[in-house]
C-alpha cells in the first residue's frame, strides 16, 4: 500500500511507500490526447498488466461534427484493451465499472478531469500523474505552452501522487529538460514523452519496492491555464523574441495567428533575419524570396502559413497569390 503523509520541516514526507513484493502490477491508465499514447504504448510492453484504460468520451469533431474517439481510446481499442469513457469518475462509477478490475495503481497523463477524493482512496498504490513541468511551476492544463510563452529556459516532467488539489500532490521524482530558442510545443511534448517512457518502469518499480520517498512540493508556484485563441494572436508591435515565442507555443491543435485585410491567417513557423532595412510594424516586404514582416525590434521571416480556408503552404507561395504586393500589412 502507498501512504502519503504530512511533510516535516525539511519538506520530506513522514510516511513512506510500504514494500509489497509484486512481480507484476495491475495498472489503470488514464489519458486522452495523442501526447498520452506513447506512455500507454510503453506500459503494455512491460511486465505489468494494463487492466483498463479510462479516457474522455467521444467528442464532435471536423466539419461534419461527427463523434470522434480520443487518440488514447482509438489506440487502446486497437490493442484490445478495456476502454471506459465516463463523463466523470465518482465513487458510484468506480464501484460499478472499475473496482472489479482489481487495479493496484493508476498512471495518469493529460486525462482532462479532476479526480474526486473518494476515488483517490480506492487504489492501494495510488494514482500517479505524469505532469510536463517541474512542479510546483506551471500547474494546470498547458505547462509546455506556458513555459514557451514566458521564455523559460528549463522545464521537465514530474511524477507525483494525485491528491484533491490541482497538481499539488507530493513529488515522487522530477527530471529536468532544457528549452532551446527553437523549441516548439509539439517538439517539446514529443521529447518529454520520450523521457517519460524511459523513466516510467523505474517509477513503478520504485513505488513497488518502496525506494522512493515522496516530497512535498516547494518553491515558486505558478499556473498554466489552458491556451485559448487570443493567447496566440500576434501583436506586431511586440519584440521579435515575444512574437517568436507566441508562434512556437502554437501547436497542431491551435496555432498563432494574425489578420491581413479581413482574413485570418495562421503563422506556423518564423525565423530571425538580418535585414537592415526598417520595416513598419506588421508591414510585409519580400526580399530575396523571403517574406519579411516588421516588428518592434526589426523584422522576422515568415516561413509557413495556413491562409483562411486553405491548406498549409510556404509563405512565398502564399504571397505570390497577391497581384499587388506593394502595401500588404498584418494587423
Amino acid at each position: 500500500m502507498v501512504w502519503f503523509g504530512e511533510a516535516n520541516s525539511e519538506g520530506k514526507s513522514t510516511r513512506y511507500f510500504r514494500f509489497v513484493d509484486l512481480a507484476s502490477m495491475k495498472i489503470l491508465f488514464l489519458g486522452t490526447p495523442d501526447s498520452a499514447v506513447p506512455i500507454l504504448e510503453k506500459l503494455i510492453t512491460t511486465q505489468h498488466q494494463v487492466v483498463g484504460v479510462i479516457t474522455q468520451p467521444a467528442r464532435k469533431s471536423g466539419r461534419g461534427l461527427d463523434l470522434k474517439d480520443s487518440a488514447v481510446s482509438e489506440f487502446a481499442k486497437q490493442k484490445g484493451l478495456k476502454v471506459f469513457s465516463p463523463e466523470k469518475i465518482d465513487r458510484e462509477y468506480f464501484a460499478q465499472n472499475l473496482k472489479s478490475l482489481d487495479a493496484d495503481m493508476a498512471i495518469v497523463v493529460a486525462f482532462g478531469q479532476i479526480l474526486r477524493k473518494e476515488v483517490l482512496a480506492e487504489l492501494k498504490f495510488g494514482w500517479i500523474n505524469i505532469h510536463y513541468s517541474l512542479l510546483p511551476k506551471f500547474r494546470g492544463a498547458a505547462p509546455v505552452q506556458r513555459a514557451i510563452l514566458q521564455g523559460e529556459r528549463e522545464t521537465g516532467i514530474s511524477f507525483f501522487a494525485i491528491e484533491e488539489g490541482l497538481d499539488t500532490g507530493p513529488i515522487i521524482k522530477s527530471y529536468p529538460y532544457q528549452l532551446s530558442d527553437s523549441a516548439t510545443t509539439d517538439s517539446v511534448l514529443q521529447e518529454l514523452n520520450v523521457l517519460a517512457t524511459q523513466k516510467i518502469e523505474d517509477i513503478i518499480t520504485g513505488i513497488e519496492n518502496g525506494s522512493f520517498e515522496p516530497v512535498k512540493q516547494s518553491g515558486e508556484v505558478s499556473t498554466a491555464p489552458k491556451i485559448n485563441e487570443m493567447d496566440l494572436r500576434i501583436d506586431w508591435n511586440d519584440l521579435s523574441s515575444e512574437i517568436s515565442r507566441r508562434v512556437r507555443a502554437g501547436s497542431k491543435r491551435l496555432n498563432a495567428w494574425t489578420i491581413i485585410g479581413e482574413s485570418k491567417i495562421k503563422i506556423l513557423s518564423i525565423s530571425e533575419n538580418s535585414l537592415e532595412d526598417q520595416i513598419a510594424h506588421g508591414q510585409i516586404k519580400v526580399v530575396n524570396k523571403f517574406v519579411n514582416v516588421g516588428c518592434k525590434s526589426g523584422s522576422l521571416i515568415i516561413n509557413e502559413v495556413i491562409p483562411e480556408g486553405k491548406k498549409q503552404m510556404d509563405a512565398i507561395s502564399w504571397i505570390n497569390g497577391f497581384q499587388d504586393k506593394s502595401d500588404l500589412k498584418f494587423s
